[in-house]
Protein backbone atom coordinates (compact mmCIF):
# COMPACT_ATOMS: atom_id res chain seq x y z
CA UNK A 1 0.00 0.00 0.00
CA UNK A 2 1.23 3.40 -0.61
CA UNK A 3 -0.05 6.68 1.25
CA UNK A 4 -0.14 10.05 0.19
CA UNK A 5 -2.14 10.97 3.15
CA UNK A 6 -1.72 10.82 7.04
CA UNK A 7 -0.17 7.64 8.74
CA UNK A 8 -1.93 5.39 10.90
CA UNK A 9 0.14 5.55 13.72
CA UNK A 10 -0.01 2.12 16.01
CA UNK A 11 1.86 1.49 19.26
CA UNK A 12 4.48 -1.58 18.82
CA UNK A 13 3.12 -4.67 19.35
CA UNK A 14 1.13 -7.54 17.73
CA UNK A 15 -2.20 -6.99 15.79
CA UNK A 16 -4.95 -9.12 14.39
CA UNK A 17 -6.76 -7.27 10.87
CA UNK A 18 -10.09 -8.26 10.32
CA UNK A 19 -12.46 -7.72 7.18
CA UNK A 20 -9.62 -5.45 5.31
CA UNK A 21 -11.11 -4.38 1.92
CA UNK A 22 -8.85 -3.39 -0.94
CA UNK A 23 -10.40 -1.56 -3.69
CA UNK A 24 -7.86 -0.20 -6.13
CA UNK A 25 -9.54 3.32 -7.42
CA UNK A 26 -7.28 2.55 -10.87
CA UNK A 27 -4.84 0.16 -12.70
CA UNK A 28 -1.85 0.35 -14.65
CA UNK A 29 0.31 -1.65 -17.00
CA UNK A 30 3.79 -2.23 -17.86
CA UNK A 31 3.62 -2.50 -21.50
CA UNK A 32 7.19 -4.12 -23.12
CA UNK A 33 8.63 -1.76 -25.81
CA UNK A 34 8.11 -2.33 -29.69
CA UNK A 35 12.12 -3.30 -30.03
CA UNK A 36 11.89 -4.78 -26.68
CA UNK A 37 14.93 -2.80 -25.48
CA UNK A 38 14.14 0.53 -24.35
CA UNK A 39 12.20 1.34 -21.13
CA UNK A 40 8.94 0.84 -20.66
CA UNK A 41 6.22 3.10 -18.06
CA UNK A 42 3.23 2.04 -16.44
CA UNK A 43 -0.12 3.17 -18.84
CA UNK A 44 -2.86 3.87 -17.27
CA UNK A 45 -5.98 1.96 -18.33
CA UNK A 46 -9.53 1.53 -18.29
CA UNK A 47 -11.49 -0.94 -16.06
CA UNK A 48 -13.07 -3.48 -18.09
CA UNK A 49 -14.06 -5.72 -14.65
CA UNK A 50 -17.32 -4.50 -12.92
CA UNK A 51 -17.99 -5.22 -9.51
CA UNK A 52 -15.90 -7.92 -8.95
CA UNK A 53 -12.33 -6.52 -8.18
CA UNK A 54 -12.89 -5.66 -4.48
CA UNK A 55 -10.42 -7.67 -2.59
CA UNK A 56 -13.03 -8.20 0.73
CA UNK A 57 -12.99 -9.88 4.36
CA UNK A 58 -9.16 -10.57 4.82
CA UNK A 59 -7.72 -11.43 8.00
CA UNK A 60 -3.87 -10.77 8.49
CA UNK A 61 -1.48 -10.67 11.08
CA UNK A 62 0.56 -7.27 11.65
CA UNK A 63 3.44 -6.93 13.36
CA UNK A 64 4.45 -3.20 14.82
CA UNK A 65 8.33 -2.26 15.91
CA UNK A 66 9.05 0.24 18.06
CA UNK A 67 10.77 1.94 15.24
CA UNK A 68 7.53 1.77 13.07
CA UNK A 69 8.39 -0.70 10.84
CA UNK A 70 5.79 -3.14 9.84
CA UNK A 71 5.65 -6.91 8.95
CA UNK A 72 2.15 -8.05 7.69
CA UNK A 73 1.23 -11.56 6.83
CA UNK A 74 -2.17 -12.41 4.81
CA UNK A 75 -4.12 -14.92 5.95
CA UNK A 76 -7.56 -15.49 4.20
CA UNK A 77 -10.23 -14.09 3.19
CA UNK A 78 -11.56 -13.21 -0.46
CA UNK A 79 -7.93 -12.34 -1.41
CA UNK A 80 -8.19 -12.54 -5.26
CA UNK A 81 -9.94 -11.39 -8.09
CA UNK A 82 -9.97 -11.79 -12.15
CA UNK A 83 -9.79 -8.59 -13.68
CA UNK A 84 -9.78 -7.13 -16.99
CA UNK A 85 -7.71 -3.37 -18.12
CA UNK A 86 -7.77 -2.64 -21.29
CA UNK A 87 -4.90 -0.13 -23.02
CA UNK A 88 -5.44 3.32 -24.52
CA UNK A 89 -4.95 1.35 -27.70
CA UNK A 90 -8.14 -1.00 -27.27
CA UNK A 91 -5.95 -4.17 -26.41
CA UNK A 92 -7.36 -5.49 -23.20
CA UNK A 93 -5.34 -7.46 -20.55
CA UNK A 94 -6.79 -9.86 -18.04
CA UNK A 95 -5.13 -10.84 -15.03
CA UNK A 96 -5.68 -11.89 -11.27
CA UNK A 97 -5.59 -9.13 -8.96
CA UNK A 98 -4.46 -10.78 -5.17
CA UNK A 99 -3.02 -10.65 -1.70
CA UNK A 100 -2.85 -14.45 -1.47
CA UNK A 101 -0.20 -15.08 1.35
CA UNK A 102 1.16 -11.79 1.05
CA UNK A 103 4.01 -11.82 3.22
CA UNK A 104 5.20 -7.84 3.69
CA UNK A 105 7.20 -5.33 5.40
CA UNK A 106 7.56 -1.51 5.66
CA UNK A 107 5.78 1.01 7.61
CA UNK A 108 2.16 2.72 7.43
CA UNK A 109 2.91 4.70 4.30
CA UNK A 110 4.22 1.63 2.38
CA UNK A 111 5.11 -1.96 2.40
CA UNK A 112 6.30 -4.44 -0.08
CA UNK A 113 6.03 -7.92 -0.57
CA UNK A 114 5.81 -10.93 -1.86
CA UNK A 115 2.55 -13.16 -2.59
CA UNK A 116 1.17 -16.30 -4.95
CA UNK A 117 -0.39 -15.73 -7.99
CA UNK A 118 -2.74 -18.74 -8.66
CA UNK A 119 -3.00 -19.40 -12.59
CA UNK A 120 -5.78 -17.92 -14.01
CA UNK A 121 -7.37 -19.02 -16.98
Amino acid sequence: ADSSESKLNLRAGNYKINNMCLEPSSFQVKVPSPDGKTVTDFEKTKLMTRLTYTLDGIRADLAVGGDGSWKIKEIDGIDYAATTVQLAGGERVPFLFTVKNLAASGDAGQFLGQFDVASYH
